[in-house]
């Protein structure tokens, strides 16, 4: 698609020209996720960051009408064992992800393959719920709003489903997250799927889906080994959701120039707790 990508490249210098404030936001994320470089790198990162969002939109927008061989092939997978072990325990699966590189296309990737995804996503409007159920649906993934509730949600994992949560920032109230460490700062990030993991025993996955660095195939998707929850409680919790923000970190950090978060979120302070 070299017309799309160079579509992709105007459309993104534009953007970091014309939004101000997001580029603001991109380079305050940068200052915390890599430190230790020079400005103008982070601002060369910054900049490649719109690009990689209009590149990755455009294939999302591709989605429902890629064929089945075409989407496969557009993935190179890395870590499935994790998954296939964490699914055999016959207690669900939460597989965790950022805002990170086109995150729908890892979820239809695996609804090409067989496996029951459900996203969960925040409450819209009626009408914009429906428009993406109905393009969740068509890539093979089944959507679950936040109003359904825990209920819907544990029915989901007790039957064995799949249920996908991206917890790299804390949506409404900041009262649902707990601040931990993320990469050089500290962020807010929810607790929700060490809640819902320690009700059932469900283990998690932490995983992300990127430009793949090796070019062929387009994109590299990855999986962490799996996180089983010890016990219940406050302290359970936290170490989950500490455990979690650990390894989401580290993949933004890897890959800086593909987290699409415009929201700053970084707290001041060096403390962090429940």
């Amino acid at each position: 698609m070299p017309a799309a990508r160079s579509v992709g490249w105007v459309a993104g210098t534009l953007a970091w020209a014309v939004l101000t404030g997001r580029r603001r936001t991109l380079l305050e994320n940068l200052a915390h996720l890599a430190p230790d470089l020079p400005p103008a790198r982070r601002r060369r990162l910054a900049r490649r960051t719109f690009r990689n969002l209009i590149d990755a939109a455009i294939h999302l927008f591709r989605l429902p009408s890629m064929s089945r061989a075409e989407l496969l092939g557009l993935v190179q997978v890395e870590g499935l064992e994790g998954v296939r072990e964490a699914i055999a325990l016959g207690r669900g699966l939460i597989i965790v992800t950022g805002h990170l590189g086109p995150y729908e296309l890892g979820g239809a990737w695996m609804a090409a393959n067989g496996y029951r995804v459900h996203a969960m996503v925040e409450d819209l409007s009626p009408e914009a719920m429906a428009a993406l159920a109905q393009y969740r649906s068509a890539t093979g993934m089944q959507l679950v709003s936040m109003k359904a509730g825990l209920r819907t949600v544990y029915r989901l994992l007790d039957d064995g489903g799949i249920v996908l949560l991206v917890a790299d920032r804390v949506i409404g109230d900041a009262r649902g997250g707990v601040e931990v460490p993320f990469g050089a700062g500290v962020r807010p990030v929810p607790t929700g799927p060490a809640t819902f993991a320690m009700m059932r025993g469900t283990p998690i996955v932490v995983g992300h889906i990127v430009t793949n660095p090796a070019r062929r195939p387009r994109y590299l998707m990855s999986f962490y080994p799996p996180l089983l929850p010890d016990g219940r409680g406050d302290e359970e919790r936290l170490r989950l959701t500490r455990r979690i923000a650990e390894r989401l970190a580290a993949s933004v950090q890897r890959f800086p120039d593909q987290w699409y978060v415009f929201q700053p979120q970084w707290v001041n302070h060096g403390r962090t707790g429940a």
